[in-house]
């Protein structure tokens, strides 16, 4: 864990993990990067609106009996709603995220640098052809592609913004921060999400959950919830 005062307000922001490069301070919204010793102001944050989800920073819960902890989100946006995607530190240090939507939930982990090299040129010959056909989607919907010993198979593709975001994260996260995430699936709940980005594609696999399985502590109740 290290502390450092904000920049702008003087507050204290923690950086609970070392993955994390980015941050907003929880009092006066100011986004931050971190350096080698020291963190730097980057702009400002608007808060984001309250929502019905039961996750917060701070809420704690396990995934496949690895316990983590959850450190930030971003708040994404397309054409047809929105998600949270809650950043999340496993006590293995593995990177991952917690995607929920509509009662949905979705742990899943960073496995980028698990792809060997044939994994990796599939990868960015899908992301250039759903780049090319972002528009029409239909073109490569169904399209499957094999990762890690599985086979998966498209079932969505989605234009994306970040609208906005809040505590650490592994990245920069401003508002306006736009990818085009695919979404696959092999199976039994099983599932793969590639991020293309603007300099590099991204590659998650993880499990539809339910939310009993994830055993969460320190979460947001609502009555008759």
């Amino acid at each position: 864990m290290t502390k450092f005062p904000c920049p702008s307000c003087g507050a204290e922001i923690v950086f609970r993990t070392s993955i994390a490069s980015y941050a907003v301070c929880p009092y006066c919204r100011t986004m931050v990067v971190r350096t080698d010793d020291d963190i730097k102001e980057i702009g400002m944050m608007a808060a984001l609106p309250d929502d019905m989800s039961p996750f917060q920073i701070g809420t704690e819960g396990y995934y496949k009996g690895v316990h983590f902890g959850i450190v930030g989100r971003m708040r994404i946006g397309w054409e047809d709603g929105n998600w949270n995607e809650w950043f999340m530190v496993s006590d293995d240090q593995r990177r991952g995220w917690l995607a929920e939507a509509q009662g949905f939930y979705a742990p899943c982990f960073d496995v980028t640098d698990d792809l060997d090299t044939r994994e990796i040129k599939a990868v960015d010959d899908l992301a250039a052809k759903v780049t090319e056909h972002k528009n029409n989607t239909a073109k490569v919907a169904g399209t499957s592609i094999a990762l890690k010993k599985a086979t998966y198979r498209i079932v969505d593709v989605k234009n994306a913004e970040c609208i906005g975001s809040e505590g650490e994260l592994p990245f920069q996260a401003p508002r306006g921060r736009k990818t085009v995430t695919i979404d696959l699936v092999q199976g039994d709940g099983l599932f793969a999400s590639i991020e293309i980005g603007k300099d590099t594609n991204r590659v998650f696999e993880g499990s539809y959950t339910e939310w009993k399985d994830l055993r969460c502590s320190n979460y947001r109740y609502f009555e008759g919830w």
